[in-house]
């Protein structure tokens, strides 16, 4: 009857919600140490195991930072510049000095980046082991602790990348959001943001499953 939903709608309202529920939204704080002495505490963490639905957000806190997506193989340099079928995301260095201008930097993880690793640096502190993970595998030769050996190996103690290439400002696969200097967490606005999209798009779902 109209106006009564279907067992089959029922469920598919129930699994939509149980994925919404089910998404998580990590930070990563960038440049919360206020100093570049230890780049080991650039990003913290430095890793997070994140699933499919889940957001990673990067928030940019002190200093001058970047975080960039780039490969195993070559740590501090920009994943297209090493690969460029690849299209990883690129924060840019965002100056953010004594906690002003704050911004975030959000990677939705997709369902094709179910088995992959997000390998990134900072562009200051790459070769003294400024660099994270996203879902490394920690059983496999290809993990974090062998990731900052290569930074560090690859880029010597300087800090900087070894390599002249750089970053044309290509389009990423992740989402820069720009944010005010308020005092709101940006994990807090992510989720906020998704719970409002998901609000619009719900109604739409429903009228397509009313029998």
């Amino acid at each position: 009857m109209h106006g009564f939903m279907t067992p089959v709608s029922l469920a598919l309202v129930a699994l939509c919600s149980a994925l919404l529920a089910s998404a998580k939204t990590m930070t990563i704080v960038v440049g919360g140490n206020g100093t570049n002495k230890d780049a080991s505490l650039i990003f913290q963490p430095q890793e997070v195991k994140a699933a499919v639905g889940d957001f990673v957000v990067f928030n940019f806190t002190n200093g001058t930072h970047s975080a960039i997506e780039s490969t195993f193989a070559e740590p501090c340099i920009p994943a297209h510049d090493s690969n460029t079928t690849l299209n990883g995301f690129y924060s840019g260095l965002r100056d953010t000095v004594n906690g002003s201008a704050q911004t975030t930097l959000v990677v939705e993880i997709k369902e094709e980046d179910q088995n992959k690793t997000f390998w990134f640096y900072d562009i200051w502190g790459c070769g003294k082991g400024g660099v994270g993970a996203i879902n490394a595998n920690d059983s496999d030769w290809e993990n974090f602790d062998a990731f900052v050996r290569n930074a560090k190996r690859l880029n010597g103690s300087s800090g900087g990348t070894s390599s002249s290439r750089t970053s044309t400002g290509r389009p990423t696969n992740s989402q820069p959001v720009p944010t005010s200097t308020g005092t709101g967490n940006s994990a807090e606005r992510v989720g906020a943001n998704t719970v409002k999209a998901i609000s619009i798009f719900t109604p739409f779902l429903l009228a397509m499953f009313v029998a």
